[in-house]
């Protein structure tokens, strides 16, 4: 009896003294930031979620942070990373409110938590979700996450029916409604704001309370959402480090109120936390995969004043991402730099394409010009001198080429008699290249001066008297007397059709008409060819003087 009496005596003197501790004035607030989770997916591109709060438990404006350092493993990474703010983003948020409307509440009480709560949830974004668990002593009523309007009407409308309170179910509750794969947002950040005593119907022993934290806790923890706790009056004090626990190792925070308007400013304080979550983005250089890495944060504010966090726990680096979006810009400036390049490119080659087609025709007036004057050949558009009275470049050529075009027609003529096994070596015109009998001693094509005005006869023979297209003969030239065709005078032997004229009597022979001589120096003394009675230069040899 003794030992109880001591005991309650000892409760009741420690009853104050935790009141005393909990209570904010008694407690020195100083400024403070943490790393709530580093988000390492899109690797070496890191953001870290941060909470910078002030001596009031505020959080800090990304406006009054004059800078933060962000260190890795001990070492600075970078110290101009980019700051932004939840509410600055695009980024949604599902936040669900559990409050207990109870008879064990007083009327005034409820009024601040109500006030309070409809406060923070008229400034709800309109991309932002809203749920609500009331808990009027008698059955949980709930709002479901969407739009902020209607958990509002129903705050307003619900009012105490009884004392008992279902703390865990109506967790259990927020849990599940957030954890709903049909209603989960990927990108969408998830929050609890529970107010509580710490008080439910069915379960107040430590053991079942902590089992039941434990639960919660995990299942947040799985699901990404984070608990915020504010404490007031707990009926039992031992059950405080469980709910603050809750909160820390989910990433919110715990507060704790003694008075009814310390409850809607510590909600207020847990909404500003939630929206005024800073986001640390940097790139990290130098990552490798499978690295393990420990952040830490240092935030520096207007006055001089620098934070430094606690290391965050080690993550593990996955696979990195390629940076797609540095890629594309970088093909954007190059392909910008060839647009323009091939513009510029085009520019001045239809400057260049004007200027070039003005030459061409200024040129091709020039040379009209001298084919006009005769300083220029019209065929092959060289100059000549002006004692030329002909193009001496065309005539060369115009030579070489007759020259080759019969060598050619020599070699094949050999070639396909080599390939039919005829040997024609000898028995093809060195001169005229034409086919010869066998028993031709001469060719009769170029030499014997049988051809006709209409063209040489073919495969060698002359044309019989009496065609349609025979030539007349000249009276005095001699004739075979078998097969009527023109002889040489020195033929014994026709060479048409091996008529023996010997034993006949010869026809007449004409004299023999002897070409005058040519003029006097029109044989080039160099190369032994005629020339023209008119060419002063020897277009074959190019010989500038020749002899008389």
């Amino acid at each position: 009896m003794r030992r109880l009496i001591c005991m309650v005596g000892l409760g009741a003197g420690l009853i104050p003294l935790s009141a005393m501790a909990q209570s904010a004035e008694f407690v020195p607030q100083e400024y403070r930031i943490k790393i709530d989770d580093v988000d390492i997916s899109e690797a070496p591109d890191i953001q870290i979620r941060a909470t910078f709060l002030d001596k009031k438990a505020l959080p800090v404006s990304p406006k009054k942070i004059t800078g933060i350092n962000v260190f890795a493993d001990g070492d600075m990474v970078t110290g101009n990373p980019k700051i932004s703010t939840l509410k600055d983003s695009d980024i949604p948020l599902d936040l669900a409110i559990i409050v207990p409307i109870s008879q064990r509440f007083s009327e005034r009480e409820l009024d601040e938590m109500k006030n309070s709560l409809a406060h923070i949830i008229e400034q709800a974004r309109d991309n932002d979700r809203v749920a609500g668990f009331f808990d009027d002593g008698r059955a949980i009523n709930v709002a479901p996450l969407g739009a902020s309007k209607e958990v509002t009407e129903l705050l307003k409308s619900i009012k105490p029916q009884a004392q008992p309170s279902f703390l865990y179910s109506s967790l259990d509750k927020a849990i599940e409604e957030m954890s709903d794969p049909a209603k989960t947002r990927t990108p969408a950040r998830r929050a609890i704001i529970l107010v509580t005593d710490a008080f439910d119907t069915y379960t107040y022993r430590a053991a079942d309370v902590q089992r039941e934290i434990y639960d919660a806790y995990k299942r947040a923890r799985e699901n990404g959402i984070r608990i915020y706790v504010v404490m007031y009056k707990p009926f039992i004090r031992g059950l405080i480090p469980i709910f603050e626990g809750l909160s820390r190792k989910t990433g919110g925070t715990y507060r704790y109120a003694d008075f009814p308007e310390q409850i809607s400013k510590n909600i207020d304080f847990a909404w500003g936390e939630i929206y005024g979550e800073l986001f640390v983005s940097f790139r990290h250089a130098g990552l490798r995969e499978g690295q393990g890495v420990v952040y830490k944060l240092e935030a520096m504010r207007e006055g001089g004043v620098s934070v430094t966090s606690e290391d965050f726990r080690e993550v593990k680096i996955g696979e990195l991402k390629f940076n797609w979006k540095l890629f594309g810009i970088v093909c954007g400036i190059i392909v910008a730099v060839l647009l323009v390049g091939l513009i510029v490119f085009l520019i001045l080659r239809s400057r260049r394409k004007k200027q070039e087609e003005m030459e061409a025709a200024i040129e091709e007036q020039r040379i009209q010009e001298g084919i006009e004057r005769g300083e220029i050949c019209p065929k092959c558009r060289r100059t000549m001198m002006k004692d030329w009275k002909e193009c001496m470049f065309c005539a060369r050529e115009a030579a070489i080429e007759i020259d080759n075009a019969k060598a050619e027609k020599r070699a094949k003529a050999l070639q396909d008699a080599e390939k039919k096994g005829i040997k024609l070596e000898g028995r093809i015109c060195p001169v005229c290249n034409r086919t010869m009998m066998p028993q031709w001693k001469e060719c009769l094509f170029c030499k014997a001066g049988i051809g006709f005005e209409g063209g040489a006869p073919k495969k060698g023979l002359a044309p019989l008297p009496g065609k349609k297209n025979a030539p007349e003969q000249d009276e005095g030239v001699r004739l075979c007397p078998v097969c009527k065709r023109p002889m040489k005078a020195h033929w014994t032997t026709c060479l048409y059709c091996e008529a023996d004229t010997a034993a006949q009597k010869a026809a007449p022979v004409p004299e023999k008409k002897v070409a005058p001589p040519a003029p006097e120096g029109r044989i080039c003394p160099d190369c032994g060819r005629p020339m023209k009675a008119h060419w002063e230069v020897c277009l074959y040899c190019e010989a500038n003087k020749f002899r008389q």
